[in-house]
């Protein structure tokens, strides 16, 4: 059995091959390329002069230089260095220093599937020549909701992450100040249900938490459409960093001044409350099976998704695995 505190790399490493957010799409213009790691990955995304957004792996095939020090020139990023230019589907079609010359195959790079939806710009790291069809909650897309951004990187695994927004018991205690001012200690009976995992729905007092695996949750008021949403969607930086990408979302005030500021300070803050707690858990990822934890009738949904995780872990779904540089 695998120490405690260090768990087999192998698993560490392994994330379901899925859409992943890397940053908002406002983050990426035409002008600067911009760096993201994902899955140990590193990338560069630029946006070319129709609009569309690209991702290559970070590092050019000449010398090795960061593309996101380049500039992008029409439908090409241009690297800094010799000026060799990709084409968004990794194509090199340019080495200055050898215009009339054939461009060898090796001075290809890689390209990744991209998206731009609600708001964000998601990556596929899958190798399936056509990747699934990236799917997220309506209200991110209808409009009927003021969606306020913010983000946040947490030195934490994914799967911990994950779990501590399908924790309910630990609201009294961890956002005592905060959301959980009014919440009761004691848990008799959780109202939950889930369809093996890959969508979970917990009813708790005046609001719905739903989570889709592997990597998106939204919390919305418990009965009817309007109010006040949480949206948070996870992306493993590596084995042992989260990067969060959220919405406040509101139906009420939508242009009132300063109320952006206020709903993005309060959603940081409330996220904050969790990460502490987070960051000290060991072992880093949730352990390689349910007796190396206790559990409790109110652990009921991290169960199921741990459940599911193991099931991913242990089967044959798409996956992608942590790359580590040399360096």
């Amino acid at each position: 059995m695998a120490d405690r505190k260090n768990p087999a790399p192998s698993e560490d490493g392994v994330f379901p091959a899925t859409w992943y957010a890397v940053c908002f799409s406002a983050q990426i213009t035409r002008r600067r390329p911009l760096a993201a790691r994902v899955a140990g990955r590193d990338l560069v995304l630029f946006r070319d002069a129709s609009g569309r957004v690209h991702a290559l792996s970070r590092y050019c095939t000449h010398r090795g230089a960061d593309l996101a020090l380049g500039r992008v020139e029409g439908a090409h990023l241009a690297c800094a260095y010799h000026g060799w230019q990709f084409c968004g589907d990794g194509r090199c079609i340019q080495i200055p220093a050898h215009p009339d010359r054939p461009i060898p195959d090796f001075a290809h790079t890689r390209a990744y599937a991209t998206c731009e939806l609600a708001g964000m710009t998601w990556v596929y790291l899958g190798g399936e020549a056509r990747p699934p069809e990236l799917r997220v909650f309506s209200e991110l897309t209808d409009g009927s909701y003021r969606l306020v951004p913010y983000e946040d990187m947490w030195q934490a695994h994914l799967t911990r992450v994950v779990e501590s927004v399908l924790d309910v018991a630990h609201l009294a205690f961890v956002h005592r100040k905060t959301i959980g001012r009014r919440t009761p200690a004691a848990i008799p009976r959780l109202s939950f249900e889930t369809d093996g995992g890959d969508r979970i729905l917990i009813r708790n007092g005046g609001g719905v938490l739903e989570y889709w695996f592997p990597q998106m949750w939204v919390l919305r008021p418990s009965e009817g459409r309007g109010g006040f949403l949480n949206f948070v969607t996870f992306t493993p930086v590596d084995e042992g960093t989260t990067r969060i990408l959220g919405y406040a979302g509101r139906t009420f005030a939508r242009s009132v001044p300063g109320m952006d500021a206020l709903f993005r300070r309060y959603s940081l803050r409330v996220l904050r409350e969790d990460q502490r707690v987070v960051e000290s858990q060991h072992p880093r990822p949730i352990p390689e099976a349910l007796r190396m934890e206790a559990h409790v009738p109110a652990d009921a949904p991290q169960v199921r998704f741990r459940h599911r995780w193991y099931r991913f872990l242990t089967g044959d779904e798409p996956r992608v695995t942590v790359e580590h540089s040399d360096s």
